[in-house]
């Protein structure tokens, strides 16, 4: 038997044939994005002396990544790099001394960060720096220290993800 138009034909014909019957599969198509785009996020480590911080940090990464980042949140084992983020100080400053009912009046956290990306599969340092941030709070209207850190984690993650597209 003889195809019609050769078996150049034949061959075209062969490989439309998964194409048409909807089976669902792709010829070489990686869904995790082109080299460089994509990290996996640690969970922040937490060197100071204030516990429960690095929480709502690591979440705050993860949705600014989402937002403002240009690389996607992927999972370790597909990811192309990988960010360490370590807190490494959190300092509690009183701006205006109690009185009137307030413990403080006025106060700072002062936050201290070391941030590292890492290629994927060496581990080698692509990138790092130290990233700071100060919150206040003034308790005549109603802030309190966790609402500093509420700021804090917002504006520490948005920096961390701002300075990934930056080159630090």
């Amino acid at each position: 038997m003889s195809w019609p138009h050769g078996s150049g034909f034949a061959l075209l014909l062969l490989l439309q044939v998964p194409a048409l019957s909807g089976c669902g599969y792709s010829l070489g198509y990686d869904d995790f994005g082109p080299p460089g785009r994509t990290v996996a996020v640690q969970v922040v480590d937490n060197r100071s002396f204030r516990q429960r911080v690095e929480i709502d940090l690591t979440r705050q990464i993860l949705q600014e990544l989402t937002i403002h980042g240009d690389l996607r949140p992927a999972d370790r084992a597909h990811a192309d790099t990988v960010l360490e983020v370590e807190l490494v100080d959190v300092t509690g400053r009183t701006l205006v001394g109690s009185g009137q009912g307030y413990p403080v009046r006025e106060g700072a956290l002062d936050f201290v960060c070391e941030v590292r990306l890492l290629d994927g599969a060496t581990g080698h340092v692509l990138r790092e720096a130290e990233i700071r941030d100060r919150a206040e709070f003034r308790g005549p209207v109603d802030e309190t220290e966790a609402t500093a850190y509420a700021e804090a984690s917002y504006d520490l993650a948005r920096k961390i993800v701002l300075a990934l597209e930056a080159d630090f």
